[in-house]
């Protein structure tokens, strides 16, 4: 069932607690086996990694071989971030943000509970979340909120950071840990499916002071238009920001998956 793939591990994970920190921001706690503690070794918190979704019908035995993978054992697979990984509590944290049954992983976490499982599966890599920078300028939708926060518990006290997060609403905003000077600004959009203003107020903030290093992850027009400016208002060098796209307006991550990979490597 456990098994090194080139420099991925992958895993079923069981569900050991499950908790909504915001009415639209949930936490999903693993448990991870001394074996699992040892395939992921080398993995980190905050990076990407892939979720595959049984069933409904699907019940967790001890007894699954490597063929489960490749079969329709799995539903669904979803990109997600590793909030967390603790390989002392053996314990390994996924947050979603919840929106209904409107796709197969919010689905999945808003009626998880204890013994569930998913499949999870990571790529091993050292490279950190973020260059090291005086000053960062950082700007998220609810679906960067794990990897930036994840970046956050990274910096040291000699940084400064600006970042603007937009949630539904007040009620979805909650403190942020990290020991640098943190700026936070949140922005409320109840129907992000429906369009954002994200990008225009953080071309603002781009405006009055050039930054050390962006980190820009949310939407992909969202993405387009802060990549643009980016690099053809501010002129950034490629190594003084990274912009990603989560997730395509209208489309799945496999309808959208090409166009986002492409818009990353512009």
């Amino acid at each position: 069932m456990d098994k090194p793939l080139r420099n991925i591990a992958r895993s079923i994970f069981v569900v050991k607690e499950k908790a909504f920190l915001t009415p639209h921001y949930i936490r999903v706690t693993f448990k991870m086996s001394d074996e699992q503690v040892d395939l992921f070794q080398n993995m980190r918190s905050g990076s990407n990694n892939k979720i595959y979704i049984p069933s409904e019908t699907q019940t967790y035995n001890t007894n699954y071989d490597e063929s489960i993978w490749d079969s329709d054992f799995f539903t669904a697979r979803r990109t997600y971030t590793t909030r967390n990984i603790d390989l002392i509590n053996k314990t390994l944290k996924i947050d979603f943000v919840a929106h209904g049954d409107n796709g197969p992983a919010s689905k999945w976490a808003e009626n998880a509970k204890s013994e569930d499982f998913l499949g999870i599966a990571i790529k091993e890599s050292q490279k950190p979340l973020v260059p090291n920078a005086e000053n960062y300028f950082m700007v998220g939708d609810s679906t960067a909120i794990p990897v930036i926060s994840a970046i956050l518990e990274t910096l040291p006290s000699t940084s400064n950071v600006v970042l603007f997060l937009e949630v539904n609403s007040y009620r979805d905003t909650f403190v942020l840990n990290t020991k640098a000077h943190l700026n936070v600004k949140w922005i409320y959009n109840s129907s992000p499916l429906n369009g954002s203003a994200l990008a225009e107020e953080f071309i603002v903030l781009l405006a009055e002071e050039k930054p050390h290093y962006v980190f820009a992850a949310a939407e992909f027009e969202t993405i387009k238009k802060i990549r643009k400016h980016m690099k053809e208002e501010l002129q950034l060098e490629r190594d003084q920001y990274n912009a990603v796209s989560y997730w395509k307006r209208g489309s799945s991550e496999e309808e959208s998956n090409h166009e986002r990979q492409k818009q990353r490597m512009e």
